[in-house]
């Protein structure tokens, strides 16, 4: 587990009444509650200079993903085994195997977006079954932190292959769904495919009977946010936020 997925955690685990507890700021009183809506507007501070840059297309597009990516960090972080692995109802998916198929089609969606700007014209638009990665080889065992850092490896991929794409190859054509799309509209796929799944875990951990505390709630803002923030290429102010809600946890534990 990374220091940041730690810090969501603990988060997680501050209720109402935790969040009310004092704590202290520039030495004025406030509570824990303002500690993390502090780091928040810290988000936002890093958020409004990432975003000021000229940045390709692809990438401010990549990083709306990247976001989608950090909510689904913020809601899963810490959850226990049994709920992971528990179906919500009888033919349903656990937790898991959404996982599963979250990051199977990241894996596929970044080879098909590369192959629709790299082919040549006279070259197949869809890119054959053989060259895309199956589902028996995606690895999601293990506790969630390890699932959700190889989900984010792949997002990190993903980035790579796909954050310097030129404006002329943003129409180039490709296949999605049966339907003739181009590379931009492959590339939007990317976040709303996250957030449709994030919601699909959502609704699976509530037929648990599972209810996210009030911390949880407010790290997953937090965490969204940063994921943006580090999407637009802003990875060192990320870290730096990460750290200082990780020193204010632990003056709250203090």
């Amino acid at each position: 587990m990374s220091d940041f997925d730690a810090a969501l955690t603990d988060c997680a685990m501050l209720d109402e009444e935790a969040l009310g507890r004092p704590w202290s700021w520039r030495g004025r009183p406030l509570d824990v509650r303002e500690a993390l809506y502090l780091t928040l507007e810290d988000v936002q501070e890093a958020h409004a200079r990432a975003s000021a840059g000229q940045l390709p297309e692809s990438r401010r597009i990549l990083a709306l993903a990247q976001r989608a990516f950090g909510d689904l960090r913020g809601l899963l972080s810490g959850l226990p085994a049994d709920l992971l692995d528990r179906a919500p109802r009888e033919g349903e998916w656990p937790v898991r195997e959404t996982l599963r198929h979250m990051l199977w089609v990241e894996r596929r969606y970044a080879l098909s977006t590369r192959h629709a700007i790299d082919r040549a014209d006279g070259e197949p638009i869809r890119l054959s079954e053989d060259r895309l990665p199956t589902l028996a080889q995606m690895d999601v065992g293990g506790e969630i932190g390890a699932v959700l850092a190889r989900i984010g490896e792949a997002r990190e991929e993903t980035t790579r292959r796909l954050g310097d794409v030129v404006p002329a190859a943003m129409t180039r054509p490709s296949v999605w769904a049966g339907h003739e799309i181009d590379v931009r509209f492959r590339l939007h796929r990317f976040a709303v495919h996250i957030v449709e799944h994030t919601i699909q875990c959502e609704k699976a951990l509530r037929a648990l009977a599972w209810c996210p505390t009030e911390g949880r709630r407010i790290a997953r803002r937090i965490a969204a946010a940063l994921g943006e923030v580090e999407g637009l290429g802003a990875v060192t102010e990320a870290r730096e936020v990460e750290a200082r809600l990780a020193e204010r946890l632990a003056s709250v534990r203090v």
